[in-house]
């Protein structure tokens, strides 16, 4: 009996220096590879579907892991990675796709941290005030973003536009011109919303705007896409603004030229032009405000706050003409009537012929 005992006893006693000795082992295994002033630092760009077993193999490879399978196993059961590091929250290790960084200076633990956070390379990209929906795609398709035709796909996805707020058949009009933080691939549909709801909240304080009718506000973006395509200085956006608003209470088509510019590109596809014909100004189309009197039926630009708040709140005039006489400045001159309008054509003329 007492044998018994003695065996039972020697049993537990080499179990027990097993175990601290795996534990031992262990440790050993998952403790920092370097010391903080011989680091090395490895940059991993982890795919959708990257496995843990997949990371210990690169982690190895890289140079700031011990032991590849070790690694695996603990990642692969928690429980045992909680009785290694008694001090970390003890949950499910995961893989998560993006961009992270690790060093031979951080333990197993550290890694795991890192990469079950992850996180994402930026990609940043500036989206100018007046840009159109195609040149937005450009922009977002040459950073990586998404594709160019993806996002127009989904700037004219009418399911998609109710569902975050558009009332209109495309996004134009409602793409906030701002800089954005995007990542690679992001996916047009997270792009597009991104860029409305940074629309409605910096719309939300503009005065006439945010506690305006749906179809009052509808209104103001349309015309402050057209203001922000003719505008220069922004003081005199709100002039501008006014000029229109007086033409449309008094049944006077707007001619603007923006909108003739907007067929010739984003309806026929045209390259931009570098003047305007005549012939140009008799192309039909619902968007050409030489043929047909009142706003465009949707945004032709995407317009920032400047615009967006000049055409909530127009100057108080009773101008109906602007013509442009600073190109340096890009300062106009207004007018109440077709004759001083037609004056200030013949002294701008006059001034540049004396030059």
């Amino acid at each position: 009996m007492k044998s018994a005992k003695k065996i039972i006893f020697a049993l537990f006693v080499l179990c027990v220096a097993a175990a601290l000795a795996a534990f031992a082992w262990l440790k050993g295994a998952t403790s920092a590879l370097d010391k903080i002033q011989d680091e090395k630092i490895l940059r991993l760009k982890i795919e959708s579907g990257t496995t843990a077993r997949d990371l210990a193999s690169q982690l190895k490879e890289g140079g700031v892991i011990k032991d590849e399978r070790t690694f695996y196993l603990l990642a692969r059961f928690p429980s045992l990675a909680a009785i290694v590091f008694p001090g970390e929250p003890r949950s499910v290790f995961t893989v998560r796709a993006g961009v992270c960084e690790v060093s031979s200076a951080m333990d197993a633990a550290g890694i795991y941290r890192a990469l079950s956070a992850g996180f994402d390379e930026q990609i940043r990209v500036s989206i100018p005030e007046g840009l159109t929906i195609s040149k937005i795609a450009e922009r977002l398709s040459a950073a990586g973003i998404c594709s160019a035709d993806e996002f127009s796909s989904v700037c004219h996805d009418e399911n998609f536009l109710k569902e975050i707020g558009v009332p209109f058949k495309s996004a134009e009009g409602y793409l906030f011109p701002d800089t954005y933080s995007f990542v690679e691939n992001s996916g047009a549909k997270n792009c597009v919303r991104v860029m409305v709801r940074n629309f409605f909240e910096k719309t939300s304080g503009i005065k006439n705007f945010a506690d305006a009718s749906e179809e009052r506000r509808n209104q103001i973006v349309i015309l402050a896409s057209v203001v922000e395509r003719e505008y220069r200085a922004a003081d005199e956006a709100p002039l501008i603004a006014s000029v229109f608003s007086n033409r449309i209470e008094n049944h006077i088509g707007l001619y603007s030229c923006a909108t003739v510019e907007y067929v010739i590109t984003e309806i026929l596809g045209r390259p931009h032009p570098d003047i305007i014909t005549f012939d140009d100004l008799k192309i039909e189309s619902p968007y050409n405000t030489y043929l047909h009197e009142g706003l465009p039926p949707a945004p032709i630009s995407n317009p920032g706050l400047v615009a967006l708040s000049a055409a909530a709140n127009p100057a108080q005039s009773d101008f109906f003409y602007f013509r442009l006489m600073d190109e340096a400045e890009g300062r106009h001159v207004f007018t109440k009537t077709l004759e001083e309008h037609e004056m200030q054509n013949l002294i701008f003329k006059t001034k540049k012929m004396s030059r």
